[in-house]
């Protein structure tokens, strides 16, 4: 079975060799794991559905030296003063002949990242990682409470998570949701179950 080291090497592979954020990493690991129903242990965190395996595992290949972090700074201070950083991940020379042997090892896996990475790409993931978190927490809130929602019951569960969800971003996020087959709308205009 694929590991997490493994998975996130792919990941970043299909991705161009490259992922600018860990929030988007994160994002795009967790709809895949979901479609590919591959439990690295999601959970509920500040900016949406977090996992820890995803987190150690980038961990590691950064320490193989597969992987190479660079930091970019927004010169925007948060609430306790330290700046507001991105970091970018980009696989290496030695990460590339990694990958390529992982790619023969796990083709069925290699295969399902390239086609739903596609799949998400078309329903709308332009590589931006706010939008694909909130979709993410949207799609969290109604796995968790698995039942048809309005956006304001949507935006009440959000918040228990310490989650703000505003409509417009809860429409744009079931629209990608919709697109993914992952949601059903009912009615053609909001508030419309989810």
């Amino acid at each position: 079975m694929i590991q997490p080291d493994e998975f996130v090497m792919l990941v970043i592979a299909a991705s161009g060799g490259q992922i600018r954020g860990k929030t988007l990493l994160q994002k795009r690991c967790y709809f895949l794991s979901h479609f590919m129903d591959y439990n690295l242990g999601y959970r509920a965190h500040y900016y949406g559905p977090y996992s820890p395996e995803v987190d150690d595992a980038l961990g590691r290949v950064k320490a193989l030296g597969f992987v190479d972090e660079h930091s970019e700074g927004f010169g925007i201070m948060n609430a306790v003063g330290f700046e507001v950083r991105r970091y970018d991940y980009r696989i290496n020379n030695d990460g590339s002949i990694i990958a390529e042997d992982l790619k023969n090892k796990y083709p069925a896996e290699w295969s399902q990242i390239q086609v739903h990475l596609q799949r998400m790409k078309n329903a709308g993931d332009d590589g931006n990682y706010v939008s694909l978190s909130i979709a993410a927490k949207v799609h969290y809130v109604l796995l968790t409470q698995n039942q048809p929602m309005t956006p304001p019951k949507i935006k009440e569960v959000a918040e228990k998570f310490g989650w703000e969800i505003d409509d417009k971003m809860i429409d744009k996020a079931a629209s990608f949701l919709e697109k993914l087959d992952l949601v059903k709308n009912s009615e053609p205009s909001p508030p419309h179950p989810l």
